[in-house]
């Protein structure tokens, strides 16, 4: 084997370092620039291919339904009500969407969501959402009640510059305040997109929620970049909240945390007075839960937020129940 003279080896290795270093460069970089309309190409492509093999997200016939699902008034909303920790209060509501197909019955979120992210749905279903919620909230406070509604909002569609303007322009149309709620894992595919979004909405007073936090990333980056007005614990923490030794402790910094960045905190899944009692001592803002009330349509919040009116919330006993789907969950 020759020899090498050792200012030959170096450079050798010098150059080989600095391909290696240009070229992770350029790969991130290529990553950040097109993953997003890589991604949104796929969707488009998506919508018109049933891939099998995947459960409820493979059935291309479910899939077709689903496109056709709107025009056939097929989708509602429920409502679950959001009870103020303090005063027993519910001023607010978390607004979901379920579809109830003509032939299959009520379709859970877990099944027709993910499908419709996959094949490119979400954003026509997202903006039907805040439509009828315009009009649900309006037709409620007709009655005497005016709440706060907030819609879920898809990672999908959170950085997507079109449908933030449409947004904005929709949300000037509410009686009410609205508000939008976003999972931490939103911020992954397009934080550039997703961050300059939250802040359009923000500013023009859509109050922002970060939904189920504590499953996903928890980052605490996000937390400082990010303009909420309020943290949501995931059901997760509260199940065994009365159980646990760790979920408490948690739980309380969570809290103690969220109020240090001038956040408002609600927590998920509250189903036992045990859990309640808890949070109330740990200084929750605001509770949600099958405690409270299971999601409901209009008609259904309506009379519910009647007889709290009329007897108080203290005449209405814990677990009160409009809605006989004890499984129907968010």
């Amino acid at each position: 084997m020759p020899a090498f003279p050792v200012p030959f080896i170096a450079l050798l290795i010098t150059t080989a370092l600095a391909a290696m270093v240009f070229g992770g460069w350029l790969g991130a970089y290529a990553v950040r620039r097109w993953q997003a309309p890589l991604r949104n190409a796929w969707l488009r492509v998506r919508r018109f291919i049933a891939i099998p093999g995947r459960g409820s997200r493979g059935d291309g016939s479910l899939a077709e339904d689903l496109e056709a699902a709107i025009v056939r008034d097929e989708l509602f909303l429920v409502h679950q009500p959001k009870m103020r920790a303090r005063t027993d209060d519910v001023e607010a509501v978390e607004t979901l969407v379920r579809w109830r197909h003509a032939t299959r019955g009520l379709i859970g979120p877990n099944d027709f969501i993910g499908l419709a992210e996959e094949r490119g749905e979400i954003r026509r279903i997202t903006e039907w959402v805040i439509c009828q919620t315009i009009v649900e909230q309006r037709s409620l406070a007709a009655c005497g009640h005016a709440l706060t509604f907030n819609v879920n909002i898809s990672a999908r569609v959170l950085a997507d510059r079109d449908f933030a303007e449409w947004a904005l322009a929709t949300v000037r149309e509410a009686s009410g305040p609205i508000g939008f709620e976003i999972t931490e894992t939103a911020m992954i595919a397009d934080p550039e997109g997703a961050l300059r979004n939250i802040h359009l909405f923000a500013d023009a007073g859509i109050k922002i929620a970060i939904d189920d936090y504590g499953a996903g990333l928890s980052s605490l980056a996000y937390l400082k970049q990010l303009p909420a007005h309020e943290l949501k614990i995931d059901r997760m923490f509260i199940s065994s909240l009365s159980s646990s030794h760790r979920d408490p402790l948690l739980v309380r910094s969570t809290i103690d945390l969220a109020h240090a960045l001038d956040m408002e905190v609600t927590a998920e899944g509250v189903d036992s007075p045990a859990a309640l009692a808890l949070l109330k001592v740990m200084g929750c803002d605001v509770i949600q839960g099958f405690l409270i009330a299971t999601p409901m349509p209009l008609g259904e919040l309506r009379a519910f937020l009647d007889a709290r009116a009329n007897t108080g919330s203290d005449g209405i006993p814990l677990g009160f129940n409009w809605l006989r789907r004890a499984g129907d969950r968010k």
